[in-house]
């Protein structure tokens, strides 16, 4: 029988182990899904779809769910069913509280930190991708483009755990902007909206106006919140697509 001799030097030629497991991978997959609203409000999903979806087993993506179900991003509305957490008005005004709160506190550090001309540029190349996606209609990269532009600017602030709660938040707050997309021109309004909005909170941050910043970045949370409860409004009332108003 042959026997491999590991000596000093051939053990330092080996490479290093990626220690990332797959069910981190899964998570980290389904857990951008819905900060970029691939997944709306109250749509069910399964775990074997999702698996075939992810090329993987079911069971990193059982474990995946259960820390999205803690973090209640996903409900089990049954024995069997699973759903992305539904628009719940009361909740989600809640959750738009919060963020005012947390996200203009990162913008505000963002905003005082040294200028870094990376920064701005990664912030205007953000916004200019959210401008093309509108152009061309493709929602979902205007969804994608947007959840860039705010992630940048908040890690900006220096504190991943101001990160880390952010995001969270935008886990149960993310598919619920994203279902504005049923409504075309409002997502657009929305959307356009918002880029006008990203162009002053650039500046802000160009000028290290902390208090521009926060303002204008609170404006652009704000903004979206009226316009997507009141598209749940009208659904709900079954008045939705009567009126273009917002």
């Amino acid at each position: 029988m042959n026997t491999v001799n590991l000596t000093k030097s051939s053990k330092s030629t080996l490479a290093p182990v990626d220690i990332t497991t797959v069910q981190e991978r899964v998570y980290q997959s389904l857990r951008l899904g819905l900060l970029r609203g691939e997944f709306l409000p109250g749509e069910q999903v399964s775990i074997r779809a999702l698996a075939n979806m992810l090329g993987t087993s079911a069971m990193p993506v059982r474990e995946a769910i259960a820390r999205l179900i803690a973090e209640r991003a996903i409900e089990q509305s049954g024995p069997r069913t699973l759903r992305v957490a539904p628009y719940v008005a009361s909740e989600h005004e809640a959750y738009i509280r919060i963020r005012l709160q947390l996200e203009g506190y990162a913008t505000e550090r963002a905003a005082g930190a040294p200028k870094s001309q990376k920064l701005l540029d990664a912030l205007k190349r953000h916004n200019e991708m959210i401008e093309e996606a509108l152009q061309s209609d493709d929602f979902d990269a205007a969804l994608n483009a947007n959840q860039a532009f705010h992630f940048e600017l908040y890690r900006a602030s220096g504190y991943p755990q101001l990160l880390d709660l952010i995001s969270t938040l935008w886990l149960r707050t993310g598919p619920i902007v994203a279902s504005a997309r049923k409504d075309e021109a409002l997502f657009e309004r929305v959307f356009n909206h918002g880029v006008q909005i990203h162009n002053n909170i650039i500046d802000a941050v160009a000028q290290r106006d902390r208090a521009a910043a926060r303002w204008a970045l609170n404006l652009d949370i704000r903004a979206s919140h009226l316009s997507i409860r009141r598209f749940y409004k009208l659904t709900e009332s079954g008045e939705h697509g009567k009126t273009s108003e917002t």
